[in-house]
């Protein structure tokens, strides 16, 4: 009886300081183990997004990340996407602060030939209004049960987050914002991807992230998406490369070449609109950083290895050793130049206890015509 007593005390004293607290007693609960069933990840597109999950889509501001998504809606809508949802269209909710819906993102989104019945744009009733994913939160939560949506895109997530309340710098005010979020994604089996974009002093992929590192820790997946710096043209050109900067639930995926190319739809036969879609190419080795790093410019690292390895190469063959010291001197590291090497099939060859470098008869063909 006394040992009654005393839990019956102790219970009563904790309920007067939960009350005292502001907050009413019972709100925190505890799982056993042993009451839940093990289950594997189920991925809306496979090794990339994970369904009941956030992920993070980031980069530098125009360079396509609205296109890629819009790609994958449209593959969503179409049921054409490899994952979990292969072969079952399903819809998608889109909440962008930036894009206008009929000039941009309709035009992307039929450039894709996603099933436009599929795709719905979310935003305040009143107009002029912003959306604010944390006091709107149950309005969405309540679109996606009615549409059975399975894709929540957000660009950019910082923008829906209150104004003045809350620091997109601070981990807990960021987590505050995430995990009610997380918690819808988990509540209705859908995946949320959320664009960010990268500081202008990046320059690594996961610390790079504008704002608190909060946004990349609480996000399950992290890709990164940029111009590829194998490609002369940089920014200017189509070529971008999707990359996987951080996966908490499965391994990290190889990168993939992406274009970004001009389109131009006539819905109604009388009006070309010019827009863009995006094409998910063959896999690559450019990683995360390295997006980070090129940050755009004109000619990233790997394109000046390229152009370094043709210029001298072009003279005639050199020795391994003398190509990576003159590398070296350009501050070339010698990773990216064996890369070149692969990408420009650099014949070797070994002449006493030396090897060799030239170039194969075709790009010496190449550089004929172009001189």
């Amino acid at each position: 009886m006394i040992g009654d007593d005393r839990k019956a005390l102790h219970d009563h004293e904790a309920r007067e300081r939960a009350s005292r607290n502001g907050q009413p007693p019972g709100q925190v609960r505890a799982i056993t183990a042993s009451s839940v069933t093990a289950a594997n990840v189920k991925w809306l597109w496979r090794g990339w997004l994970p369904l009941r999950m956030v992920a993070l889509l980031a980069g530098q501001p125009g360079f396509g990340k609205t296109t890629l998504a819009t790609r994958l809606a449209a593959d969503i809508s179409r049921g054409e996407l490899d994952g979990a949802l292969a072969g079952v269209p399903a819809d998608v909710l889109v909440v962008s602060y930036e894009d206008a819906i009929a000039e941009t993102l309709v035009p992307r989104l039929t450039a894709a030939d996603a099933d436009l019945d599929r795709v719905h744009f979310v935003g305040c009733s009143d107009v002029g209004r912003t959306l604010d994913l944390t006091r709107h939160l149950p309005d969405i939560d309540r679109l996606a049960r009615e549409h059975g949506a399975r894709l929540l895109y957000i660009d950019p997530l910082v923008a829906g987050m209150p104004a003045g309340e809350v620091s997109s710098h601070r981990d807990q005010d960021v987590r505050s914002v995430l995990a009610p979020i997380a918690m819808l994604a988990e509540r209705q089996d859908l995946a949320v991807l959320a664009t960010m974009h990268f500081s202008k002093s990046a320059t690594s992929a996961l610390l790079g992230v504008g704002g608190s590192i909060g946004f990349v820790g609480a996000a399950r997946s992290v890709l990164v998406f940029g111009a590829d710096p194998t490609d002369d043209r940089g920014a200017h050109g189509p070529a971008r490369v999707l990359a996987h900067g951080k996966c908490n639930v499965g391994r990290l995926q190889r990168s993939r070449q992406v274009a970004i190319l001009s389109h131009v739809i006539d819905p109604f036969g009388d009006d070309p609109i010019e827009t863009s879609t995006a094409l998910i190419g063959d896999e690559c080795e450019v990683s995360a950083d390295e997006l980070v790093q090129t940050g755009g410019r004109k000619e990233g690292v790997r394109g000046q290895a390229l152009r370094f390895l043709r210029d001298l190469l072009a003279d005639g063959p050199h020795a391994a050793k003398e190509v990576f010291r003159l590398a070296e001197d350009d501050g070339l590291p010698e990773k990216t130049v064996r890369r070149a090497k692969d990408d420009l099939d650099v014949e070797t060859y070994q002449e006493g206890r030396q090897w060799w470098w030239r170039l194969p008869e075709r790009v010496d063909d190449e550089l004929e015509e172009e001189s």
